[in-house]
């Protein structure tokens, strides 16, 4: 604390000198009036002493004044900054409400639907200037809700069902947990195997979920086909080769997160032991665009070459299913639309998925 005595002919005097030196965080400690002059200070002048006193870093009040009228300064530039945007904002808004006015019916109803299946707003808008463009005249609704739709199609990339030339075709099912990997598994064998009269084997490595081997083994014996339980990538290798002689081994992973940093090195390293393979991601239709593009970037080290989509009967928006494959970079292979087997499985195709996004035509 730094403390100075003043004397002063009045007291105003005295406030004024201690605000000069002190500004005004100074603290008046002591006062006195007393005389100085004349013989032994009698008919002396009288004066006043202060006493006065500061902590040390308070700034003096003219620098305080200033850090205040900067502090006013700032938060003004501040506030017109913000006035700023929310002016930007509102012409933004009047704009798009003015395009969007001067839409014809068809094009609004399209885009609300578009919105209400979850499809980002920039995609959105993407499409809707691709179909108008393909289909000026807007009066024709009929044709520009199918211009609209081959747009969506498009923008779905899908791959066929596997060729046999080569044997065996290996596809390992890698995903998230409660995806439906065994499900889809056992559809694709029944389906392979009944149906088309291809020889199947399976093989599972999902030795941790509670009764997971005996669900598959279960699906194995309906079907007719044999199944192999591997507990090492050693195992798995040497599995795959004894099924060789059939024309498609499918092969159960356990369900990772895909935020486990030591589960996935360990689906890797299982999938390291097939080089050959090839190997399908398999994703929920009811997983959020953020979410889908997580996993799809976190799975990417599988190497995963396509996509499978399950529970499209339990998706109240199908937003995305249309994004999965930009996202990824891969195309989608097959959809599951229940949990029957060896039903509710369908080969992707992009026409139909637009028709089951746009619904029906407004």
């Amino acid at each position: 604390m730094r403390i100075k005595k003043y004397v002063a002919s009045t007291m105003q005097q005295a406030i004024a000198r201690i605000k000069a030196d002190f500004g005004d965080e100074a603290v008046i400690l002591h006062t006195r009036r007393l005389r100085r002059g004349g013989f032994l200070g009698l008919l002396g002048k009288p004066r006043v002493e202060v006493i006065a006193a500061v902590e040390p870093g308070r700034p003096a009040g003219a620098k305080r004044k200033k850090e205040l009228e900067r502090a006013q300064e700032a938060t003004a530039e501040a506030l017109r900054s913000l006035q700023e945007e929310i002016r930007s904002l509102r012409q933004l808004v009047g704009e798009r409400s003015q395009e969007q006015a001067s839409q014809p019916t068809v094009w609004k109803e399209a885009l609300l639907r578009l919105r209400q299946q979850d499809v980002p707003e920039e995609e959105c808008q993407a499409l809707i200037e691709r179909a108008r463009a393909s289909c000026p005249d807007d009066s024709d609704s009929s044709r520009a809700w199918e211009e609209l739709a081959e747009q969506v199609a498009s923008g779905i990339a899908t791959v066929p069902p596997w060729d046999f030339s080569r044997k065996p075709v290996i596809v390992p099912l890698v995903g998230p947990t409660g995806v439906g990997k065994t499900t889809t598994i056992a559809k694709l064998a029944a389906n392979f195997a009944m149906l088309a009269k291809r020889s199947v084997g399976l093989v599972t490595v999902d030795t941790y979920r509670i009764a997971a081997v005996d669900q598959l083994r279960a699906y194995a014996n309906l079907i007719g086909i044999e199944l192999k339980v591997a507990y090492t990538p050693a195992e798995l290798r040497r599995a795959v080769d004894e099924l060789s002689q059939n024309e498609l081994v499918l092969i159960d992973t356990a369900g990772r997160s895909h935020r486990h940093a030591m589960h996935m090195a360990e689906l890797r390293s299982f999938l390291e032991a097939l080089p050959e393979a090839e190997v399908h991601l398999v994703i929920s239709a009811t997983t959020r665009v953020r979410d889908m593009e997580e996993i799809v970037t976190r799975f990417a080290d599988t190497g995963y070459e396509r996509l499978i989509v399950t529970k499209l009967d339990e998706s109240t928006a199908l937003g995305p299913l249309y994004m999965l494959p930009r996202l990824a970079g891969k195309p989608l292979s097959y959809l599951t639309t229940g949990q029957t087997v060896p039903d509710d499985i369908e080969i992707a195709d992009a026409r139909h998925l637009a028709r089951l996004l746009l619904g029906d035509k407004p």
